[in-house]
């Protein structure tokens, strides 16, 4: 059976938490530390992973979350997992926004703004004008796992042009995605996102790599990672499917292959990712996020 969107968003959320960049991380944690309180916006919010994560940081600062997604589905999860964690000691307040990014309007300045898996599917100057717009001066934006032009298997497909063509045109059509007519952070988001930065007033403080490595032990994979490998095979598939570049015998011939692969507890992959901490610091402005 195919997977859910949903059932991959859960089921990649420990392959999330092993990829993450870890002195990106700490940076990101050092800095909501010397924040008196955290207002924060989680662009592209999901089913609620990086709220999790922000919930269990184990940090004491009162925390403000405006969770946004467009999919009231995806939201809907989030908030009934948000339902069940226990009462905190310290003040939380939680709202889920479902909403596109160009369309929301913040009730107040934030001073962190963070986009987990995000940035890649939304055009990325009006992300960054917008977010440069909302976060108050000294804000912090953290971008994690943004997609930078690397998916690769490494045992090798009997048809390894084939093989390589189609995940040349996967990048492609990441690359060929428009939103509301402009192009999307795409196959290469990390390091435009790196290049555009200081051009929206943010100050780079930490960058580094976020790679998802799926590769099983012993014929077995760590925590969900099957469900995310059978995942990605069909939306590599899927976007095979809709080119006349590929005869679909052969993207079933592939797609079988891989799969039967994944069943047998051999099929190792590596997707190239970028995590990235910013400041905003614009020119004229003084003081910190408070």
């Amino acid at each position: 059976m195919p997977v859910s969107f949903t059932d991959y968003l859960a089921a990649k959320f420990a392959l999330d938490e092993r990829s993450l960049n870890p002195e990106v991380r700490g940076a990101f944690l050092e800095a909501l530390r010397g924040l008196a309180e955290i207002r924060c916006l989680d662009a592209g919010a999901g089913t609620g992973a990086t709220l999790r994560r922000l919930l269990h940081h184990g940090l004491e600062r009162p925390l403000s979350v405006t969770a946004l997604d467009r999919d009231p589905s995806l939201l809907a999860v989030a908030q009934a997992e948000n339902a069940r964690r226990p009462p905190s000691s310290r003040p939380v307040e939680i709202r889920f926004v479902a909403q596109e990014l160009k369309d929301h309007r913040p009730a107040h300045p934030y001073n962190v703004i963070v986009a987990h898996a995000f940035l890649d599917i939304v055009p990325l100057g009006p992300a960054l004008r917008r977010f440069a717009g909302w976060l108050e001066p000294g804000g912090y934006l953290h971008a994690t796992l943004n997609y930078d032009g690397g998916t690769v298997f490494t045992e090798r497909y009997e048809d390894a042009a084939f093989e390589s063509r189609l995940l040349d045109y996967y990048n492609q059509t990441m690359e060929s995605r428009l939103v509301d007519g402009e192009a999307t952070g795409g196959a290469w988001c990390g390091r435009r996102l790196l290049s555009l930065l200081p051009e929206f007033g943010f100050v780079v403080l930490a960058h580094g790599a976020s790679d998802w490595d799926i590769a099983p032990s012993g014929g077995r994979y760590c925590d969900d990672d099957a469900t995310c490998l059978a995942a990605l095979l069909e939306m590599i598939c899927a976007e095979g499917r809709r080119s006349p570049l590929f005869h679909p015998r052969e993207l079933d011939r592939w797609h079988a292959e891989r799969q039967s692969r994944v069943a047998q507890g051999t099929l190792a992959m590596r997707v190239h990712n970028t995590d990235i901490l910013a400041r905003y610091a614009p020119r004229g402005a003084s003081g910190t996020a408070r």
